[in-house]
């Protein structure tokens, strides 16, 4: 299932099974491909197998190691050295001279520790955590734009598909139009004008339900690219509902930006990375101050030909610090200020960037709940002008051309209440996200529910 909040784990599902192409390795659940598969299922099965959470996972686990890399600095750094040495030599005293060997061998253990560093190795380490947020928050951001893309591209495809039946329907429409005019041609009561109109509706209702069909696969092979399937592996999902009720209760707008502020990932992240940025300015005063370090050396030494086994050790401490090098530490700083202004400058634009979704999607609810129960009414509407037309057509008392315009109206009809069904589902969605509650629990759940999840 998906998980409670974006600080929860994710739990896999069980008994998956594995798709294969060239590099694709898809893990979906063993009844995949058998029935009518919820949303909920195709969000779990996207999850698991997008490339997008998978690339900002990894590089949150870089960011991890990173980060420990950046502790390492608080612990003594500790070596080990060995040395075998082999020497030739020749001795004069009288006489010829005389030729020796000498082996030497022995191990050391030097052990490093910076007692004093004015904070470097603080500051370093602030801003790899900051960054390791900044990755975290990004991979949890990522997680909820996949779970709205393939919302998205689910209600599309349902989308596409009621236009599809729509179509048909219109097509049926056409046909019984059609039919019409012949009948009342081969009677002598109208021209061969009325036939030919009626035709020519026809023959566009029929290129519209050939050309919605490519639509539809389009829709298909797009859901299932986001969630991470290959398209040429059929699935099936459950249908939109032919009625659906919008009553929208909402919260005000300043209420719902609130809430975005303090939930959105992207916003979180941004705040991060800012305050890594201001973290790397304190580095980069810092590098230019003394650094005190301590060595100890120690180490055991074995001679050949003639002398003795000796121990030795060597502590020094040691401070350093630059004096020169060309003004790298000045613009090193102003580096590193500049990319504060920017981080800063990225987070203004990522708040108000929010604000005009939340503001947006906010208004977009309440435009689509008026849009479906306007279309209701324009599809009712158009039912009965069309069915009055063709009874007054086939009666001889409505023209041929008042019949395909409400032909037309009722094929337009439908195609808008199927438009306002998917929008009024998206704009839910596109809430959620701008609010950054996709992931998040229901108030009315408990602790311990969402424990149990």
């Amino acid at each position: 299932m998906s998980p409670s909040s974006p600080y929860a784990t994710w739990a896999p599902m069980k008994g998956n099974t594995m798709i294969s192409s060239k590099y694709c390795q898809t893990l979906v659940p063993p009844t995949f491909g058998e029935g009518l598969l919820h949303l909920s299922e195709l969000i779990d099965i996207a999850l698991q197998n997008n490339p997008t959470t998978k690339q900002t996972w990894a590089m949150a686990r870089a960011m991890a190691a990173q980060y420990g890399q950046s502790l390492s600095n608080f612990y003594p750094n500790v070596q080990f050295e060995g040395q075998y040495t082999r020497m030739r030599g020749t001795f004069i005293e009288e006489g010829p001279p005389d030729v020796f060997y000498t082996t030497t061998a022995g191990p050391d253990v030097i052990l490093t520790y910076t007692l004093f560093d004015f904070g470097q190795r603080s500051s370093a380490s602030v801003a790899a955590r900051e960054a390791l947020y900044n990755a975290d928050w990004i991979h949890n951001q990522q997680i909820q734009t996949v779970i709205e893309t393939v919302m998205s591209n689910y209600y599309q495809y349902l989308y596409q598909l009621k236009v599809l039946k729509a179509n048909e329907a219109s097509f049926e429409n056409a046909q019984a139009a059609l039919d019409a005019a012949n009948q009342k041609f081969a009677l002598g009561i109208v021209a061969l004008g009325d036939v030919a109109q009626a035709r020519t509706q026809y023959l566009q209702s029929k290129i519209n339900v050939t050309s919605q069909k490519q639509n539809v696969e389009n829709a298909f092979a797009e859901l299932a690219a986001n969630m991470g399937v290959p398209a040429n592996v059929p699935f099936k999902v459950h249908p939109m509902p032919d009625q659906v009720e919008a009553n929208p209760i909402l919260e005000n707008v300043d209420q719902l930006v609130a809430m975005a502020q303090g939930q959105r990932q992207d916003l979180l992240a941004a705040q991060a990375d800012l305050r890594s940025k201001e973290a790397l300015v304190i580095n980069a005063k810092r590098s230019v101050l003394p650094v005190v370090n301590t060595t100890l050396d120690l180490g055991r030494y074995w001679f050949q030909q003639g002398a003795t086994e000796q121990y030795h050790w060597t502590m020094e401490f040691a401070m350093s610090f630059p004096l020169f090098r060309g003004y790298f530490y000045k613009n090193q700083w102003k580096n590193a200020q500049a990319n504060v202004e920017k981080s800063r400058a990225q987070l203004m634009q990522t708040e108000l960037s929010i604000i005009q979704h939340v503001t947006t999607a906010h208004m977009n609810v309440k435009t689509s709940a008026q849009n479906l129960q306007d279309t209701e009414e324009y599809l009712s509407a158009a039912e009965l002008e069309f069915n009055i037309a063709l009874t007054g057509y086939k009666a001889g008392t409505a023209t041929i051309l008042d019949l395909l315009n409400a032909q037309s109206s009722l094929a337009d009809a439908r195609s808008k209440k199927a438009g306002a069904q998917r929008d009024w589902f998206l704009s839910l969605a596109s809430l959620s996200y701008a609010t950054g509650s996709l992931c998040l629990p229901k108030p009315e759940e408990s602790k311990e529910q969402r424990e149990a999840m």
